[in-house]
């Protein structure tokens, strides 16, 4: 069995990857145990990473691959609000860089870089804010243009690969004072992905998962509120590892499991 993962930075796992908990490794362990056949697992998530260039870069490679299931893990990246980036030419050049405004995850152990990095965390978060709440700010895709892809992606890897199977994992949870605006954005675009959810149904290929009721606020985060912790990256894993027993996607190992009763 083949699970691939497409998403941005959480699906990569920063701020866990030195440990190698992210939720795919950590969805990989827990299903070894449950499964009677051998699982793989291919993680394309990368950092800032939307669904229009997953689909450039990685489309013709799944449709080749032909995975048992497709952790489809956009709508986060695409979704925050961001600010204009005209605004940003009196910004650090640093700064301009794709989510470089937002709060660091996490800091230095060493004390004299820490509170340099939180010093300027502090004032890179605080300005993006006002920025937003005096210029305005958007999203890095258009609604109308996730769904467009998202809807064309699905139906496309559906369509060529008869035996795959879609789990859509709706966007998480994002702290408003940190990112203003992007908890009601991410419900619209979470919204989009339970219309395509819907939609395709009756094909009984397409799932959706809501990681979002299985982590504490916001003790399952790190100090931005917006990437998840190793103990938050085990609750998705969690989370997924339900849909796929749920809807048996999995072939268990019948022998474990008579010994685990």
């Amino acid at each position: 069995m083949l699970i691939v993962f497409l998403g941005d930075s959480i699906t990569q796992g920063l701020g866990v990857s030195r440990s190698g908990q992210n939720y795919a490794n950590l969805l990989h362990k827990k299903l070894q145990l449950l499964s009677s056949q051998p699982i793989e697992i291919v993680n394309f998530g990368a950092s800032a990473m939307q669904v229009n260039e997953t689909r450039m870069k990685y489309e013709k490679k799944l449709m080749e691959l032909q995975p048992d299931i497709i952790v489809f893990a956009h709508g986060i990246t695409e979704s925050i609000v961001r600010e204009h980036k005209r605004y940003l030419r009196f910004m650090p050049k640093r700064w301009r860089k794709p989510g470089w405004m937002d709060p660091r995850p996490y800091y230095s152990t060493r004390k004299p870089r820490r509170w340099l990095e939180m010093l300027e965390s502090g004032l890179r978060w605080r300005v993006k804010v006002v920025l937003i709440k005096v210029m305005g700010g958007k999203p890095w895709m258009h609604i109308d243009d996730f769904k467009q892809h998202t809807t064309e992606f699905t139906l496309n890897l559906l369509n060529h690969n008869k035996q795959t199977k879609i789990i859509l994992l709706a966007p998480g949870d994002i702290e408003e004072k940190f990112f203003p605006g992007s908890s009601e954005s991410m419900e619209k675009y979470r919204l989009v992905l339970e219309d395509i959810y819907e939609k395709c149904r009756p094909t009984k290929r397409v799932f959706m998962c809501n990681s979002s009721g299985y982590l504490h606020k916001w003790n399952d985060y790190f100090k931005d509120r917006f990437h998840p912790n190793e103990t938050g990256h085990d609750k998705i894993a969690k989370a997924l590892m339900d849909t796929i027993v749920h809807n048996s996607l999995l072939e268990y190992n019948h022998a474990l499991k008579e010994v685990s009763r």
